[in-house]
C-alpha cells in the first residue's frame, strides 16, 4: 500500500498534492480522523522533498495542497449565499473557490521558500560539508516554514485563522492541553514536527514522531486528571443560555418578526421557571430582529421577564446618527432592570459578510455584503470588558471573534469569556461544528470558562480545561442552565501570548543549525 501510494506521488505529483489537501480537514472537528492529518501532511512533505530542486513545481504543489485543504474545509461558506439565493447565488462559485485559492498562496510560498533554501545551499562551496542538509533537518525546516505560513494566514490583512494545523490535536481534549503553553500556532507546529519526524526515514524518526504525540497525550492527561479544576471560593453565578433557532431565511422578514421575538422570550421564560435563581441570561448575536435600544418597548418586556437584579447579555444591531444618515454596529449589550448597563461593538468584522473591502467603490458597481446593509457595519474597539456589581468581569466575543486568540487575551484579565454568535448562515454541516471546536480552544489557552449562545447552535459551556459542561444540539431550539466555573490561574499562553510559539520556532531552528545541517542529502 505504501509503495503504491509512493508510485502515485511520483507519477501524478500535482493530483496527489490536491488529494492530500482534501484529506487534511477530515482530521479536524467534527470528523476527527487523526491519521488523515498524518497521511495528508506526510504526502505533502514527501512531495516537497522529492521536488525540492524545482522551484516553480514546489510552489504549485504547495498551492494545490493548501487549496485542497481550504476548499474542503471551507465549502460550507457557500451556504450563506443560499439564504437569499435570488440575490447572491451567482456569487457562490466565486466564494467557494476564490477564498481558498487566495489563502492557498501561503502554503505555496512555504513550499517555495523550502526550495529556495536548497537553491541557496546548492550555490555554496561544494567542499563545505556544513552547507549540506539531510532529510530529517530538511523536513523539520519545512514544518517550520508551514507553521510560519499558517501564522501569516491567521494574521495578515484581516486574518483568517480557520482550521489551522493545530486543530488536528486541538479537536481532541487529550491532545489539546499544550495549547495553554504554546497557543494554537505552537500546537500546530508540534503536530507538524511529529509529521516531519515520521516521514524522515531516519532510524529513530518514526519513534520520535510518536513520542511527541505521546508527550502531548500525557501532558493533557496530567492536566485534566491530576491538576483538575480550581475550586470556587464563593457561590458562583447561575447562567441561562438560550438557543432560539430562528431560521436565517425568515429571521428579518417583517411579517414574522413578532413571532421570533415571542419565541425567544418564551424559551427564556421556560428556562427561568426551571431555574429561578439565574443571575444572567445569554442570548445569541442579533438575537432580536428589531432595534431594541431606541424605544422602551424592549426594556418593558424584559422587566416583565427577568428579576431586576438579573442581567441579560444579548447581541443586537444598533445605529448611530451622522450628518448624512446612520452608522450601523453589530453590538453586544448587557441589560439589567430594563436598562442598558454596558455595550460594546464588534471589532473584527467578517469581510463580504458585514462589510466590503473598498466599500464605496464596490457598492458603486452594484455589489453588496450578505447583510445587505448599505455602507456596511462599522467596527468597535478591541478587548472590551463587561462588569457590574454581582457579575464577574467577562470578555464579550461576537461571532467569529472567538477564533482570534488575541481578542480573548489582554488586560485586565477577565474571569470568563462569553461568545454570542449566529451560525444560522452556514446550515447544519461542518461550519458551525468547526467554529465550536475552535472556540473551545480559547478556554484552554486562557484557562477561562467560556459560555456560548448560538442562534441555531451549537450553544455550549466549557470550563477552563475545555471540558463540556452543557450544550444544546445543532439545529434545535432550547436552553440550559450552568453554574459558572472559576477561572484557573493565568496560563503560560495567557501571560506570554505568541511569544511562546516564536520561542519554540526559534528553538527548533537553532537545533537545525546546530545539528541538522551537514547531514547527508538523501
Amino acid at each position: 500500500m505504501i509503495s503504491r501510494w509512493r508510485n502515485l506521488c511520483q507519477q501524478h505529483p500535482h493530483w496527489m498534492a490536491l488529494l492530500a489537501g482534501f484529506l487534511v480537514p477530515l482530521a479536524y472537528a467534527p470528523v476527527q480522523i487523526l491519521p488523515l492529518f498524518y497521511l495528508g501532511f506526510g504526502t505533502a512533505f514527501y512531495l516537497a522533498w522529492q521536488h525540492r530542486d524545482h522551484l516553480g513545481r514546489l510552489f504549485r504543489l504547495g498551492w494545490l495542497f493548501g487549496f485542497g485543504q481550504l476548499f474542503i474545509g471551507l465549502h460550507w461558506i457557500g451556504e450563506a449565499f443560499l439564504v437569499e439565493a435570488e440575490i447572491f447565488l451567482w456569487l457562490l462559485p466565486f466564494a467557494v473557490t476564490l477564498l481558498p485559492a487566495s489563502l492557498a498562496v501561503f502554503s505555496g510560498l512555504a513550499f517555495l521558500l523550502f526550495g529556495v533554501s536548497f537553491a541557496w545551499l546548492g550555490r555554496a562551496p561544494s567542499s563545505a560539508s556544513s552547507h549540506r542538509v539531510g532529510r530529517l533537518a530538511g523536513l523539520v525546516w519545512l514544518a517550520l516554514l508551514l507553521a510560519l505560513a499558517e501564522y501569516g494566514r491567521a494574521t495578515i490583512l484581516t486574518g483568517f485563522p480557520w482550521n489551522l494545523p493545530g486543530m488536528a490535536w486541538g479537536s481532541w481534549l487529550y491532545l489539546a492541553q499544550p495549547v495553554n503553553i504554546v497557543g494554537v500556532h505552537g500546537l500546530g507546529l508540534l503536530a507538524l514536527l511529529s509529521v516531519s519526524f515520521m516521514v524522515s526515514k531516519t532510524r529513530y524518526g518514526w519513534h520520535a514522531g510518536l513520542a511527541l504525540l505521546a508527550a502531548a497525550f500525557v501532558y493533557s492527561g496530567v492536566t485534566l486528571q491530576v491538576l483538575g479544576q480550581a475550586s470556587s471560593p464563593e457561590p458562583s453565578l447561575q447562567i441561562l443560555v438560550v438557543q432560539p433557532h430562528l431560521d436565517q431565511r425568515e429571521k428579518w422578514q417583517p411579517s414574522k418578526r413578532q413571532m421570533h421575538i415571542e419565541k425567544t422570550f418564551r424559551l427564556t421564560q421556560a428556562g427561568l421557571e426551571q431555574a429561578p435563581n439565574v443571575g444572567l441570561v445569554i442570548w445569541p448575536e442579533t438575537a432580536i430582529p428589531a432595534p431594541i435600544d431606541e424605544t422602551d418597548w424592549f426594556g418593558r418586556k424584559l422587566r416583565a421577564t427577568l428579576r431586576d437584579d438579573a442581567f441579560l447579555l444579548t447581541g443586537a444591531v444598533r445605529r448611530q446618527a451622522r450628518d448624512d444618515g446612520y452608522d450601523y454596529f453589530n453590538a453586544a449589550m448587557l441589560w439589567q432592570a430594563g436598562q442598558i448597563v454596558q455595550r460594546s461593538d464588534k471589532h473584527h468584522l467578517v469581510p463580504f459578510g458585514e462589510y466590503l473591502p473598498m466599500q464605496s467603490w464596490l457598492e458603486a458597481v452594484g455589489l453588496q455584503q450578505l447583510t445587505k446593509l448599505r455602507g456596511g457595519y462599522q467596527s468597535g474597539p478591541a478587548n472590551a470588558r463587561f462588569s457590574a456589581p454581582g457579575l464577574a468581569m467577562f470578555a464579550p466575543l461576537i461571532c467569529y471573534e472567538a477564533i482570534f486568540p488575541a481578542l480573548s487575551a489582554g488586560q485586565p484579565r477577565p474571569a470568563w469569556l462569553a461568545n454570542i454568535t449566529n451560525d444560522g448562515w452556514f446550515g447544519t454541516g461542518l461550519g458551525p461544528r468547526q467554529h465550536l471546536a475552535q472556540v473551545r480552544l480559547r478556554s484552554i489557552e486562557q484557562g477561562l470558562p467560556l459560555i456560548r449562545s448560538a442562534n441555531t447552535g451549537v450553544s455550549a459551556a466549557f470550563d477552563g480545561r475545555g471540558r463540556y459542561l452543557a450544550s444544546v444540539p445543532l439545529g434545535e431550539a432550547g436552553s440550559f442552565v450552568v453554574t459558572l466555573p472559576p477561572a484557573l490561574p493565568a496560563s503560560v499562553y495567557a501571560r506570554l501570548g505568541d511569544v511562546a510559539f516564536f520561542g519554540l520556532w526559534l528553538g527548533v531552528l537553532a537545533w537545525i543549525l546546530a545539528v541538522g545541517w551537514g547531514r547527508r542529502r538523501g
